[in-house]
């Protein structure tokens, strides 16, 4: 199965292209938004408590309707493009993983994958037989 969603044989790349700058750019606001929240004098003890979790679930969301968005415009394999497209998401957490030695952005690179692909599961068009 794994070997089918990391091939590039029927990928429209601009789909791609698209569902990976979506996913970048949802990352980088929910990034924006946490140092936001946690540098704020009123919101920093909220945030120290209730932020990572909050931001595990903001990130799997957001990402499962970019998931959904892209497997809904995709031809023909609506799952790759929505798993592949996760790649813009994790690559910038795994940077950050790398860099700072740090497990926690990791582990919402893995969370914004499994959000992209469950969106894509959630997109396929069920057939009239099935329901």
């Amino acid at each position: 199965m794994f070997s089918e969603l990391l091939n590039f044989r029927g990928i429209n790349w601009w789909t791609l292209l698209g569902g990976i700058g979506m996913n970048f750019i949802i990352t980088m606001i929910l990034a924006l938004v946490g140092v936001y929240l946690g540098l704020m004098e009123e919101t920093s003890e909220a945030y120290a408590e209730f932020g990572l979790p909050g931001i595990l679930l903001l990130l799997f969301l957001a990402c499962g309707l970019a998931g959904f968005i892209v497997a809904r415009i995709a031809d023909d394999v609506p799952i790759k493009h929505s798993f592949m497209s996760g790649l813009g998401a994790a690559a910038p957490l795994v940077a950050v993983a790398v860099t700072s030695f740090n497990a926690i952005p990791l582990m919402l690179a893995l969370v914004a994958v499994a959000g992209n692909l469950n969106g894509g599961m959630l997109a396929i068009r069920r057939s009239s037989r099935d329901s």
